[in-house]
C-alpha cells in the first residue's frame, strides 16, 4: 500500500511544485522583482517529479504489457502438468467408484508404479477420501488443488497440509499457524483475516472480497475462482499462499 502512496504522491508534488514555481516566477517578473529562489526550487523539483512519476507509470504499464503477453499462451510444461493433474482426478474418480475386495487392495497398490510425483495420486485406505476443489486464477488457469487438509500449489509443486490449527510444508515443517480468523507466517508476523466477505491484512485494512465462488483483488486487478465451497482454515491458507508476499 505504500508504493502507492508514494506514486501518486510524487504525482501530486510534481504538478502543485509545477504550478506555484512557475506562477512565483511569472509574478515576480512581471512585477519587476528578483527571480525568487523559492520558486525556482519548487518548479525544479516539481518538473523532477512529475519526471519520475511518468517513468514509473510507464514501467507499471510495460511491466503488467509483458505479464499479460508471457501468461496469453501457456508454454507447453504448464499444458503438460494441468493434463497429469486431471488425468489423477479422473483416475481417482475411477477408483472410487469401482469396489475392490479389501485383502486385494494392498496387492494392487504395491504393482502400480509412477514415473513422477505429480502423477502419484492422493489415496490413502487410512484417511477419508475428500473432493478436489480447484483454485483458478480467471483468464490464466489453475494455481492450487485442495484435497481436504492437502493443499498444491500447482506453480512451484510444493505440498501443504493442515494438521489443527497449523500449515506444515513437506519437507520444511510450519509454514503457517492459524489463530481464529487469522493467519500468521511462522517466521513473521500476521498475515490476514477473514471478516464476513472480506480478507483483510492485518495491519494493512480490507485487500479482498468473497464474493460466491469468487476472490477479487481490491483493486480489480486479480481474480480468483473457487470450483467448490471451501472452509475458513482453507482460505485462510489459500489467502496467504495467493498473496503473502505482497
Amino acid at each position: 500500500m505504500r508504493k502507492y502512496y508514494l506514486y501518486w504522491g510524487l504525482a501530486v508534488f510534481g504538478i502543485v511544485g509545477t504550478a506555484y514555481g512557475s506562477y512565483s516566477i511569472v509574478y515576480n517578473n512581471r512585477h519587476g522583482k528578483d527571480m525568487p529562489i523559492y520558486g525556482l526550487v519548487l518548479l525544479i523539483f516539481g518538473i523532477l517529479s512529475l519526471m519520475a512519476f511518468l517513468a514509473w507509470a510507464l514501467s507499471i504499464y510495460l511491466s503488467k504489457q509483458k505479464k499479460r503477453k508471457n501468461s496469453a499462451t501457456p508454454s507447453p510444461i504448464e499444458n503438460k502438468e494441468v493434463e497429469i493433474e486431471e488425468k489423477t482426478v479422473r483416475e481417482e474418480k475411477e477408483a472410487a467408484a469401482v469396489p475392490k475386495p479389501e485383502p486385494e487392495r494392498p496387492k494392487e497398490e504395491a504393482k502400480r508404479t509412477y514415473t513422477s510425483r505429480s502423477e502419484r495420486p492422493y489415496v490413502s485406505s487410512s484417511r477419508p477420501s475428500f473432493s478436489t476443489v480447484y483454485i483458478k486464477q480467471v483468464g490464466y488457469g489453475p494455481v492450487l488443488r485442495i484435497e481436504g487438509p492437502r493443499i498444491i500449489d500447482m506453480r512451484s509443486n510444493t505440498y501443504y497440509r493442515i494438521e489443527d490449527n497449523f500449515v506444515m510444508q513437506d519437507g520444511c515443517g510450519v509454514r503457517y499457524e492459524i489463530r481464529g480468523n487469522q493467519i500468521k507466517d511462522a517466521f513473521g508476523g500476521y498475515l490476514f483475516e477473514v471478516s464476513g466477505s472480506n480478507i483483510n491484512k492485518v495491519f494493512g485494512g480490507f485487500y479482498a472480497s468473497i464474493s460466491g465462488n469468487y476472490i477479487t483483488l481490491y483493486d480489480l486487478s486479480e481474480k480468483y475462482e473457487m470450483t467448490d465451497s471451501l472452509s475458513k482454515k482453507q482460505i485462510l491458507v489459500l489467502t496467504a499462499l495467493l498473496f503473502g508476499n505482497r
